[in-house]
């Protein structure tokens, strides 16, 4: 007498003898589990969520950029708004990722009002990091990093050029905004974004 987890089985498969169970079990496994390719896609890494940004600014319809990155365009439109909202603290109103060409090095978090600085480091190597070995950094080591990153207040022509770049006074801040922190002879940059929910 079959017991009733045989009978299940039997409703289920049309038999219950292992033989035939088998050979169901292959045939399943050749057919394509997911044909549509539904379901949770991966996630971007912190370096791809910054060319997705960097893409979306440069006007690249979202629609493309998932094309490129092989997710859907809510998938972009998550991690753009993300992004754009990266803090539930309203005095947290910037956030800098210090690249190395196409690697996040650093993530910075400034509220200026009460001159606090949050920042994660995502690489090992130090001379990449904003910060370097500072782990806690304070407003003073910010703004030397802003400094770092800018043309000299002692340069030759500094009205000329802030002329040209469209900056009305010399303000590390203002002048990074234009030039994305870009200096000659490295290969590091800074991302700014705004918290819209601020």
């Amino acid at each position: 007498m079959p017991s009733d987890y045989q009978k299940q089985i039997k409703e289920i498969f049309g038999t219950n003898d292992l033989d035939e169970l088998r050979e169901l079990a292959k045939m399943l496994k050749i057919n394509h589990p997911n044909p549509r390719n539904a379901g949770r896609k991966a996630q971007l890494t912190p370096d791809q969520i910054v060319e997705v940004l960097e893409l979306h600014r440069k006007g690249i319809g979202n629609t493309e950029i998932a094309k490129q990155f092989g997710v859907s365009r809510q998938t972009i439109y998550k991690y753009i708004y993300n992004a754009e909202h990266f803090s539930k603290d309203p005095d947290f109103t910037m956030r800098m990722n210090f690249m190395n060409g196409q690697q996040l090095c650093t993530v910075i978090d400034v509220d200026f009002k009460h001159e606090v600085v949050r920042m994660k480091n995502y690489t090992d190597r130090i001379p990449l990091r904003a910060f370097g070995v500072v782990e806690n950094p304070s407003w003073a080591d910010f703004e030397e990093f802003l400094k770092e990153r800018c043309l000299p207040a002692s340069r030759a022509g500094l009205k000329g050029i802030l002329r040209e770049m469209d900056v009305p006074f010399f303000d590390p801040l203002l002048i990074i905004e234009k030039t994305n922190g870009r200096m000659a002879g490295d290969n590091q940059w800074v991302q700014m974004i705004r918290n819209i929910a601020a």
